[in-house]
C-alpha cells in the first residue's frame, strides 16, 4: 500500500503500553531508496526529542486513525538512539553552532564537506554525537521542495513522496511540474533519480524534461490501481526518453 508522507507525518505513534510522539521523518538510503529510520517525535515527554526505530518494528499502520503500531514499549521508544547519532546529510552539512575560539562555529555547506573534520573538533567537546556519517542517508522531509533538475533544464521541483507501507520502500516522488503556466503533478519513479545536492537544493534526473512535464497527471484515487502504474512505467520506459538519455 502506497503512502504519502505528508500525510504520514500526522500519523501518532502508538507502542504496545500507549501512545508516545509522531512521525516527524523517514530517513532512506538514496541508492535504492529503501527506508532505513522512522523518526519519531516524542516531544510530548522530551520538548523537541527527535528519535529512530527501525521499520521492523512497525505491526500496522491504521489510516482511519492515522496511528502506526510498533512492537516497543514506550519507555522503549523514549530511550531509542537520538537522531545525532545516525544523521542524514542535511544534519551532517548543518551542525548546529557552538563555542568555538569565542565565536559561532559552522561546518561548511559544500560538498566536499569531510566528515572527519566533524569528527575531530567534535571529539574534544562531546564525543557522543554525531557518531556515524553516511553520505546516502536522506531525510524525505528535507528534500521536499528540492529542484528536479533533468538532463535539458529544471522540471519541476519535489511535493512529496509515495511510500510503500509494507516493504517501506519509497516508490515515487510527486513532481509539481514547471511547464510554462501550466502546473501539474506527476509522480517520477525513483528508479529516474540520480544525483543530489544538498548545496544546490536539487535531484538530478537523467530522462528529458518534456518526459516529467508531460508524464501522465498524478491521481491519487487511482494508486491502488494496477494498470495506472503500469501506464507510468510504460511512460518512462518509452523508446523516444530512454534514447535521449542514453545520448547525453
Amino acid at each position: 500500500m502506497l503512502i504519502q508522507t505528508g500525510d504520514l507525518w500526522h500519523f501518532r505513534v502508538r507502542a504496545v503500553d500507549g501512545e508516545i510522539g509522531r512521525i516527524h521523518d523517514l530517513h532512506v538510503d538514496d541508492r535504492r531508496w529503501v527506508v532505513r529510520d522512522i523518526v519519531v517525535d516524542v516531544g510530548h515527554w522530551l520538548t523537541g526529542h527527535l528519535v529512530l526505530i527501525r521499520p521492523a518494528v512497525v505491526v500496522s499502520l491504521d489510516h482511519g486513525h492515522q496511528t502506526i503500531h510498533v512492537a516497543l514499549t514506550a519507555e522503549q521508544i523514549a530511550d531509542a538512539p537520538g537522531i545525532e547519532t545516525h544523521p542524514p546529510v542535511a544534519r551532517q552539512n548543518r551542525v548546529e553552532p557552538y563555542e568555538y575560539l569565542g565565536l559561532p562555529f559552522l561546518l561548511s555547506g559544500l560538498e566536499s564537506f569531510s566528515p572527519a573534520v566533524a569528527i575531530a573538533e567534535f571529539s574534544r567537546s562531546d564525543s557522543s554525537r554525531f557518531r556515524h556519517f553516511d553520505p546516502h542517508l536522506r531525510s524525505l522531509r528535507e528534500l521536499g521542495h528540492y529542484g528536479i533538475e533533468a538532463i535539458d533544464g529544471e522540471a519541476g521541483h519535489v511535493e512529496d513522496w509515495l511510500v510503500d507501507a509494507h516493504t517501506w520502500r519509497t516508490r515515487y516522488t510527486v513532481v509539481k511540474t514547471a511547464c510554462g503556466r501550466s502546473r501539474r503533478h506527476v509522480l517520477l519513479p525513483v528508479h529516474e533519480l540520480g544525483a543530489i545536492s544538498w548545496s544546490a537544493r536539487a535531484i538530478y534526473a537523467d530522462i528529458p524534461r518534456d518526459a516529467i512535464s508531460h508524464a501522465p497527471e498524478y491521481e491519487p484515487a487511482r494508486l491502488s490501481d494496477a494498470d495506472y502504474e503500469i501506464r507510468l512505467d510504460g511512460w518512462y520506459g518509452h523508446p523516444t526518453y530512454r534514447g535521449q538519455a542514453t545520448r547525453r
